[in-house]
This record gives C-alpha cells, sequence and structure tokens, in this order.
C-alpha cells in the first residue's frame, strides 16, 4: 500500500505539471477531434514477445492524455496493423494505416520504417520510428525521426564500455558474434565489425555467423564459439536461442548484446535459458527500467496498475519493452500536443508534426530523475538534420540474484557512428 501510495503521489506531481497546458472536459464528445496515429508493429510473429507490450503502453499513453484532457478538443485513437514480421506486410500495413487517416505512423522494427519511408515522404506523412538506422535518413531525412540510439550507436558505445570496464583478462578478449539475417541485425554486425577494424586491439572476432530469419537452433555456432571470452547477437528474439545452446555446449562466455532488444525479452529468455544461463549479461536501454526510480517509471506503473490491473506481473515480468517504449510514446505525444497547440486540432497533419519535431526538447518534470540523486534524463532534441533523438544510453546486467535487470551505469554518451 505504501509503494502505490507513492507512485500515486508522484503521477500526480507529473500531471500537476502537465494540466496547465489544457482546460476543459477530457473524452470524446461535441467538438472533440478524433486524431488517428497509425502502428506498424508485431502481434503474431517472432517479435511478439517484446512487441506486445509496447502496443500495450502506445494504446494506454493513448487513453492517459485522453482522459486527462491533455490536448484541449483531441481524443487520439491508434490504430494499430499486424505485419506478422513480414516484410511482405509493410506497405499493406502502411496503405492500411493511411486509409484510417493517420498523419504520423510509430514504426517498431528498423527495416519497416526504411520500406515505407519513401510513400511516407510523398504522402507528407510523418514517421516516428522506435528503432533505427542511419540509411533512414540517407539521402534525406525527409517526414522521418528517430526516438531511439541507432543500433550502429549503441552497439559500438556497448563494445567500447565492455572493453574499458569489463574485461579484466590478459591480452585480448576473444568475441563470436551470431545474427539473423534481416537488415537491422545486418547493420548491427557491421558495426562490430567496424569497431575491430577502427580500433585494433580491442577484441579477436573468432567468428560472425549470420542465419536466415527464423533460425531457432545455433548448436553448430555455438560449439564454433563456446571457448571464447565475450559472445554477442544482433538479433533480439534469437539471442535466447543461441544463449540456450551456448550454455549446454559448456560455454562460460559472457553475453553482451547492444541493440537495446534484449531487455524486452527479458521472460522469453528466463523461461528459455534460465537465469544460470543470463546471470552477468550485459544490455543497452535508452530508458529507465522498472526497478529504477524517475517521474516516467512512476506513471508507467500508475498506468499498468490502472488499465492492466489483471496482467501488471505479467507486463513487468516482460521487461523494459513497456517502460522504454512508453518513453518514445511520450516524446511523440508531446510533439503531436506541441503541433496541435500551434496550429489547432483541424489543420493538424504530417508537416505539422515535422515542424513541431524539429524544436523539440526534453526538458520538464517528465525528465527528471526521482528521488534526488538518481541522474536526470538527458536534454536530448532533433533539428532540420538531426533526426536521432537520443545520443546516451545506460547499460544494465541480468543477475541470477534478485532474478531481474539492474542498472550499472549512469547515462553514457554514445560513440558516433
Amino acid at each position: 500500500m505504501k509503494c502505490k501510495c507513492k507512485m500515486a503521489v508522484a503521477f500526480l506531481l507529473v500531471l500537476a505539471l502537465l494540466v496547465p497546458l489544457s482546460f476543459g472536459c477530457g473524452g470524446a464528445g461535441k467538438g472533440v477531434k478524433t486524431i488517428h496515429i497509425g502502428e506498424l508493429t508485431d502481434f503474431t510473429g517472432t517479435a511478439a514477445p517484446a512487441l506486445k507490450n509496447i502496443t500495450y503502453v502506445t494504446e494506454d499513453v493513448a487513453r492517459y492524455y485522453n482522459d486527462n484532457n491533455l490536448i484541449p478538443g483531441v481524443r487520439v485513437k491508434v490504430d494499430a496493423y499486424d505485419t506478422m514480421f513480414q516484410p511482405a506486410r509493410e506497405i499493406t500495413g502502411y496503405d492500411w494505416c493511411k486509409s484510417r487517416g493517420a498523419k504520423v505512423i510509430i514504426t517498431i522494427i528498423s527495416a519497416t520504417a526504411e520500406v515505407v519511408k519513401a510513400f511516407a515522404d510523398k504522402d507528407k506523412i510523418a514517421i516516428a520510428a522506435m528503432s533505427t538506422a542511419p540509411a533512414l535518413f540517407e539521402p534525406q531525412p525527409g517526414m522521418a525521426f528517430g526516438f531511439s540510439g541507432t543500433t550502429v550507436a549503441t552497439m559500438k558505445t556497448i563494445m567500447q564500455w565492455v572493453r574499458q570496464n569489463d574485461w579484466k583478462g590478459q591480452g585480448t578478449p576473444t568475441l563470436g558474434l551470431v545474427s539473423w539475417d534481416d537488415r537491422s541485425s545486418l547493420d548491427a554486425k557491421k558495426a562490430v565489425e567496424d569497431y575491430i577494424d577502427a580500433h585494433p586491439g580491442s577484441y579477436n572476432l573468432v567468428g560472425g555467423y549470420v542465419s536466415p530469419v527464423g533460425t531457432s537452433t545455433f548448436v553448430s555456432e555455438a560449439k564454433k564459439l563456446k571457448d571464447c571470452d565475450y559472445v554477442t547477437s544482433t538479433s533480439g528474439y534469437p539471442l535466447g536461442f543461441f544463449l540456450r545452446d551456448l550454455r549446454a555446449a559448456g560455454s562460460k562466455a559472457k553475453l553482451f548484446e547492444g541493440t537495446g532488444a534484449m531487455m524486452s525479452y527479458r521472460a522469453f529468455y528466463a523461461n528459455l535459458c534460465g537465469w544460470d544461463a543470463l546471470d552477468g549479461s550485459l544490455c543497452t536501454a535508452n530508458s529507465y527500467y522498472w526497478n529504477d526510480s524517475s517521474a516516467q517509471v512512476d506513471l508507467f506503473k500508475k498506468l499498468v496498475h490502472d488499465y492492466h490491473p489483471s496482467e501488471v506481473n505479467t507486463i513487468i515480468a516482460g521487461g523494459n519493452g513497456y517502460v522504454g517504449a512508453g518513453q518514445m510514446v511520450v516524446e511523440i505525444f508531446e510533439i503531436l500536443r506541441q503541433a496541435i497547440q500551434k496550429v489547432g486540432a483541424d489543420n493538424f497533419d504530417g508537416p505539422a508534426f515535422v515542424d513541431a519535431a524539429i524544436n523539440y526538447k526534453t526538458t520538464g518534470a517528465m525528465w527528471k530523475g526521482s528521488p534526488p540523486g538518481t541522474p536526470d534524463i538527458p536534454e536530448w532534441g532533433f533539428s532540420q538534420t538531426k533526426r536521432i533523438l537520443i545520443t546516451d544510453m545506460l547499460v544494465y546486467e541480468f543477475r541470477k540474484d534478485g532474478q531481474d535487470i539492474f542498472r550499472k551505469t549512469d547515462w553514457i554518451p554514445m560513440v558516433e557512428e
């Protein structure tokens, strides 16, 4: 009870700082305009164990903004389309979101944003990408914005951090890698290779093995890599299968992951591999986690308890999908609020979102650490040419003692790509 009261107080404090921006009654009704936000996600494919909680929090933040009338005169409706992690469904999903009237489409998988970008630029629909690669913004960023660090930057940063802060052995540590052959995973694999080429003596890459999307057996790769000091995977879902097979081969190699996906598969990995296999594994994040203290985490805990009372334990055990994506959704909705405040609900469109995003900064109560002593989330922002919002990250560790994920660092500036 004490915990829930503290959480409610923190929520009310954040709400009190946001509410002065609004007025009038909440909810749909006469004179209330519905703004559609599209979302291309995965309900039933291989990414679903992580992505379903991202859809939950997108809908929950929309409900939170609607219930508290944080965008006066507007009701936000999230229209989510299941791509089933199948590239052939991405354009179909884009067309479906467009047909619903979406002026902003959230993409969760990096490759999805790249596939639909040309259509979005032509149709003047803003793309809010939760996972990004440099190619999304080349040759021009157009209507696209990235709300997470790129897998290239996060992978290089975790490699640098591990080499400087974790490696206690003599000489050059050996590293093994497995990957699916999807675009995002291959980008991250290249980042590993490029980092090693640029930093001779940092790691000795024993092998980098690529398998088709859908592969769930890595017995051969595990045997070849079992004597490495470190192993990594650039694909979130199959990492669990690789770790299972690696431990079955008798390997004591330490796992690190730099794509930001690992924390969103917490329950999946724990059920598949067990905490003994996961213990000591290192991973990256662009947001705080459930057991951290911050205004945002307190808010997301309240939303889970209020909107999913029968699923609280399942959603929290699932990992960082809800909290990590929630931070990005709040950013998206704050840009939406600022755009509508400037042009009005009737005039809101994709270019209005772009104009607001270009001037957006992460400032205010939602970005403060809590209690005092917890680092504030850094101030990030977009510009006409800077389309990757996040420039810092955190390192977390899986621990069997406590059977959870715990923060090891404060905010670390990401290395340049």
